[in-house]
């Protein structure tokens, strides 16, 4: 036990953020790093999460990852939302292992990994909670290297959290590049997510906060609720919360249609104002992801998040 506690510990300090561990310093010595040494993880992993359910968190995942690979970039999904998960009902697949039989050991992570609609991979959440002892005992540090090597051949790692306002959403932020609180413009949605955006502010070293806003009647309203959420989380918050890409997704009655039909709105209505806005987010994300800036900030989302994990039963043991 203390042998993998030891090896945990090592994870942790290698997923920190690279500005938060050694400052602008290392920073300069990983730009004077051989052009021919490949980094040892490209994948950009954004946590998307909501303050309250019912805003539209995993039609917006599904949706994002459809856009990415069709314009050539390859991604992974995870459904987090243990319990509650409902990504592969969105997409007609029928799983027949998740995530939380990988946890409890009843198959590998290989048996659960389901090919969805684009050529994305998905790895289909838990649908029943599962006890403590089933889920939590050996089952981050057993992951570790099968997760991240679907993590070394993604360019984007996308994990749909459930709400933010539950602990687990914490613990997974701590481990993303960016969390993304989507929220709609309706009041108890916004109170919900300042919230959620709250409890992220205090992690000791808590990724970019970015925000959507969905199902938006107009662009001017869109923009409205964006300006007021960005300022009132400065204000009183003393947090920056900036847009992902344009920053919104319009109404669309065509979602609806979709979800009824099993199927992403991305490809079955894909002129749809709700299409066209996540083809936006897309391109906004990969042009992000090109930039030297946003590369290479943390070392894997999924050996910080099985440390994290592991470590806070070790804590508590």
């Amino acid at each position: 036990m203390s042998d993998q506690a030891d090896r945990l510990r090592q994870l942790v300090v290698a997923s920190r953020g690279a500005t938060a561990v050694a400052g602008p310093a290392a920073l300069a010595e990983d730009e004077q790093a051989p052009r021919g040494l490949a980094s040892p993880r490209t994948a950009r992993a954004l946590l998307f999460t909501s303050g309250k359910g019912g805003v539209g968190t995993s039609n917006l995942v599904l949706n994002l990852a459809i856009a990415l690979g069709e314009i050539g970039q390859r991604v992974l999904v995870v459904d987090a939302a243990i319990g509650l998960a409902n990504l592969d009902l969105l997409c007609g697949l029928a799983p027949r292992y998740d995530l939380g039989d990988v946890l409890a050991g009843h198959c590998t992570l290989g048996d659960a990994v389901m090919m969805g609609p684009g050529s994305i991979r998905i790895v289909p959440g838990a649908h029943a909670i599962r006890t403590g002892s089933e889920i939590l005992d050996d089952g981050p540090a057993r992951l570790v290297e099968e997760l991240s090597e679907l993590e070394s051949d993604s360019d984007f790692v996308l994990v749909d959290a459930g709400s933010g306002l539950c602990p687990g959403a914490t613990r997974l932020a701590a481990a993303a590049d960016s969390a993304v609180i989507v929220t709609t413009p309706e009041p108890t949605s916004l109170a919900d997510a300042h919230a959620a955006i709250g409890r992220f502010r205090r992690l000791p070293v808590p990724p970019r906060l970015r925000v959507v806003v969905n199902q938006a009647r107009t662009a001017a309203e869109a923009a409205e609720v964006l300006d007021r959420l960005v300022a009132s989380c400065r204000q009183f918050l003393g947090v920056v919360v900036s847009p992902l890409g344009p920053g919104a997704v319009r109404a669309d009655p065509h979602v609806g249609l979709a979800v009824r039909n099993r199927r992403p709105f991305v490809t079955e209505y894909p002129a749809g104002p709700a299409a066209r806005g996540v083809r936006r987010l897309a391109r906004a994300l990969v042009r992000e992801h090109r930039q030297p800036q946003h590369r290479g900030r943390r070392s894997g989302f999924f050996a910080g998040l099985a440390a994290r994990w592991a470590l806070g039963l070790l804590a508590t043991g």
